[in-house]
């Protein structure tokens, strides 16, 4: 190979010089997307995106989008730059119900990579792609069926009963931040029906179900810049082998699941667990349901005839996702409902009273008997319509898809559904930043209400989530009366941690707990 000068140090200059400037004008050209192609967008700044505030970690991920969601007021969708990520932003129900449902099949991935050999714990649903996600997510449905719920559910009110014990010693009338505790109580739950683990984590915090969650969603500036960039490039974190858990994480599920499948084997023990359910699947290819039963929600994608084999690991990535996700998810929404209903004392007294009904008919709370708690499931429903589950839904389409008014959207172009500004437009709930849980006695318009995204990719374990809420609130405000703390008499500015994807306010969340008795 000939060189340009006569020293090799000039020439290597050159070249990387060279290779500057054609990475510089290739993203340039990124930037100018949506213009060559005539839709509406907000601009982006070179490698920051069209806002370089959630890239610099000084806003929440949701407090980005929702500028970004009012700026595009009177559109259906637009465009706008994740960095350096071309993403169309809907906001339209009807256009958020063809992508998420009439299209799904152009939808069905999302944005992530996934590198199972050297980050196995990747392989689960959530990260899952193609036609390894179809064929897992058909086979994984009845495992949380209505049947497999009620069998689950002992070992979630002995949870309750554990986080009882807690709360009784907290129930002095003192200011507390119940987070913690509540993060405890679903570390316990998701380890008794995800694992047959015996409970822990109330009793001691130091448990190390409770420590691998922490360190998961820890709040750290290089935890959420490697979210943020995986999103944007993840062909380069791909080749790059970066995984989303690190190896403690990671080999703390591995090495626990491989003890309790080889324990279930060698002893021929049954639980009543999500390990056994995937056991069974494993080892049988399906899962046993109530022959009344019939699983209405089905994966409505293309049929595949790809043999994709169930390994430990596989098992493994499913079950470390039950965890995050119950552990996460539901300890949030149950934060948000102790502040909303400890602020909003009316409201309490409501859904007491119609939790002390159910409590006198049946004698005690039971699967079935939860299901009458309408007003109290309206008060969850509320908190999520305003700290949902999720931030947001994200897609990636997988072939060109004409949207109804014509514009194409491109194979490999991410598609946002910003949860929180859908449930914050006036449009779809009228007096959107009120907590009034009495909205939901009228079921919300399709496509309006998306606290754990929609269509065949909605999350799987909505229902769990459903049944573990009702079970600690009701039992909670049988016994208890929560009031607001006077640290929050100034208003409801919740300052969100930007260093996390959930939802976790910086100052806390401050409540009093006082045992009814004592509080009259």
């Amino acid at each position: 190979m000939a060189l340009v000068t006569n020293d090799w140090r000039i020439d290597v200059l050159i070249a990387i010089f060279t290779l500057c400037i054609l990475i510089y004008y290739k993203i340039k050209s990124i930037y100018s997307y949506f213009e060559k192609r005539n839709i509406k967008y907000i601009k982006g700044k070179f490698l920051l995106g069209s806002d370089p505030d959630v890239v610099l970690l000084k806003v929440h991920v949701t407090e980005s989008w929702e500028k970004i969601y009012k700026k595009l007021e009177n559109e259906k969708y637009g465009g706008f730059y994740q960095a350096i990520l071309p993403s169309i932003m809907l906001r339209d129900p009807e256009y958020i119900n063809f992508v998420l449902k009439t299209k799904f099949e152009h939808f069905y991935d999302r944005h992530f990579m996934v590198d199972e050999k050297r980050n196995p714990l990747d392989e689960n649903l959530f990260f899952l792609r193609g036609n390894k996600w179809k064929y897992l997510r058909s086979k994984m449905a009845p495992l949380f069926s209505q049947v497999k719920l009620k069998w689950m559910y002992e070992q979630i009110d002995e949870c309750v009963d554990i986080f009882e014990e807690c709360i009784d010693k907290l129930s002095d009338g003192k200011d507390i931040d119940i987070n913690a505790i509540l993060k405890n109580f679903t570390a316990d739950v998701t380890a008794s029906c995800g694992y047959g683990i015996e409970p822990q984590a109330s009793k001691n915090p130091d448990w190390e179900f409770s420590e691998v969650g922490r360190d998961f969603f820890d709040p750290k500036k290089k935890n959420m810049l490697i979210f943020l960039l995986r999103l944007s490039i993840p062909h380069v974190f791909y080749w790059l082998k970066v995984g989303t858990v690190t190896n403690k994480v990671r080999n703390f599920f591995l090495s626990t699941t491989e003890k309790i499948l080889h324990q279930r084997r060698s002893t021929g023990v049954v639980r009543k667990d999500f390990v056994q359910l995937l056991l069974q699947l494993k080892e049988t290819g399906t899962v046993e349901i109530d022959s009344r039963e019939t699983e209405k929600k089905k994966v409505d994608t293309e049929t595949s005839n790809e043999v994709i084999e169930l390994t430990d690991n596989l098992l493994a990535a499913q079950s470390f996702a039950f965890f995050l996700a119950g552990y996460e998810t539901t300890s949030n929404t149950l934060y948000f409902t102790f502040y909303f209903l400890a602020k909003h004392p009316e409201i309490q007294e409501r859904a007491r009273k119609e939790v002390q009904e159910i409590k006198e008919k049946y004698g005690q709370f039971t699967f079935e008997s939860l299901k009458e708690l309408k007003y109290l499931n309206y008060c969850i429903l509320e908190s999520m319509r305003l700290y949902p589950a999720v931030p947001g839904v994200i897609r990636e389409c997988m072939k060109d898809c004409t949207l109804p008014d014509g514009t194409v959207i491109e194979k490999g172009v991410t598609v946002i559904v910003p949860i929180k500004s859908i449930h914050l437009d006036p449009k779809n709930f009228p007096e959107p930043m009120k907590y009034k849980p009495e909205r939901f006695e009228i079921k919300p318009a399709s496509g309006t209400y998306l606290p754990f995204g929609d269509g065949p990719r909605k999350c799987i374990g909505e229902r769990f989530a459903e049944v573990v809420m009702l079970c600690n609130m009701a039992r909670t405000l049988e016994k208890y009366k929560l009031e607001l703390s006077p640290r929050h008499e100034n208003g409801d500015d919740i300052k969100l941690q930007p260093r996390v994807f959930s939802f976790k306010p910086i100052n806390g969340l401050w409540i009093r707990i006082n045992k009814l008795n004592d509080s009259k």
